[in-house]
C-alpha cells in the first residue's frame, strides 16, 4: 500500500471545503489545484468520475525541508487527490512506501527526456 486514503461520508465538494478549513488551521495552504476528470472530457470526450488534486504547502515547513534537502521541491507541494468511485467519496495522499516502483517507468520516461537535454 502506497498511500492513505479515507472514505468520507459526505459530497466532494463538502469534503473539499472541510479539508481546506482543517489545512489553513495547521499553516497550509493550497497553491495548485488541477482536475484530471475535467481534461480527460476536455481531450477524450470520456465521462468519470470527480477526480481533483489539491497541492498543499505549510511555506515555513517548506523551508526548513529545502535547508536539509534542496531538490525536495520534486516532492512538494503534497499532492492530495480528492475523488469519487463508485459514487463514494475518498481523500487520499501517497507516501513513500513502495510508490518508486509504481511510478518507476515514468520517472525514467522523464529522466530520459531530461538527458535529451
Amino acid at each position: 500500500m502506497f498511500r492513505y486514503r479515507r472514505k468520507l461520508d459526505m459530497g466532494l465538494k463538502e469534503a473539499e471545503e472541510k479539508f481546506r478549513a482543517k489545512l489553513e488551521e495547521k499553516g497550509y495552504k493550497v497553491v495548485l489545484e488541477f482536475t484530471p476528470s475535467d481534461v480527460v472530457k476536455a481531450k477524450l470526450g470520456i465521462d468519470m468520475e470527480p477526480y481533483r488534486l489539491l497541492y498543499v504547502c505549510n511555506p515555513k515547513k517548506f523551508y526548513e525541508m529545502i535547508k536539509v534537502e534542496y531538490e525536495i521541491g520534486s516532492f512538494a507541494p503534497c499532492p492530495v487527490l480528492i475523488y469519487q468511485k463508485d459514487g463514494e467519496t475518498y481523500i487520499a495522499i501517497n507516501t513513500a512506501d513502495d510508490i518508486v516502483d509504481v511510478i518507476r517507468e515514468p520517472l525514467e520516461d522523464v529522466k530520459a527526456v531530461i538527458e535529451e537535454l
